[in-house]
């Protein structure tokens, strides 16, 4: 039997393409990297754009995948805890209203001999995806945004929100 939630070791991460060109696969601007880059890898602008999507519980579909994703779970096997986490998150998410689904759902899967991993990949994706658009819309007004740790910084401590 296959495991119920298993986004398997090869799979990458979609990313929108417009995403993928304006915030990753980038250096920072000069030669070197300043000491207050807060994100030095993609996979780590993903998880704080999956991060900002899941505070605003927010799901966008993606429209135009980037044609080659730079990461995949891969980046993730020493980083397991972080994986599960995002799991986790994108499950409580997807079932909040309905909690009850959730069991429906596993037991669906399991019946079939089927993974839950595709739904909850595509849910961390459009998560990940929403996260991006407030990336943008915070790198429009504060240029350098994502990479200016005083500016995430700011981000996580405010009360106020992300939107």
């Amino acid at each position: 039997m296959k495991d119920v939630i298993d986004l398997g070791d090869s799979t990458k991460f979609n990313i929108e393409d417009e995403w993928y060109k304006k915030f990753c696969n980038q250096v920072e601007k000069g030669e070197k990297q300043s000491e207050r880059a807060v994100f030095k890898y993609d996979w780590q602008r993903f998880l704080w754009a999956f991060i900002l999507g899941i505070f605003v519980g927010k799901r966008t579909p993606i429209h135009e995948k980037t044609k080659n994703p730079p990461f995949g779970t891969e980046v993730f096997k020493n980083r397991s805890k972080t994986l599960k986490l995002m799991i986790g998150l994108s499950l409580q998410e997807m079932y909040k209203t309905n909690p009850d689904n959730l069991k429906k759902d596993f037991e669906t899967a399991t019946q079939n001999n089927e993974n839950l991993g595709k739904s909850i990949k595509l849910a961390i994706e459009e998560y990940a995806n929403t996260g991006f658009s407030i990336i943008d819309t915070r790198n429009r007004s504060k240029p350098g945004y994502i990479e200016n740790l005083e500016d995430v910084i700011q981000d996580i401590l405010s009360d106020k929100g992300f939107i």
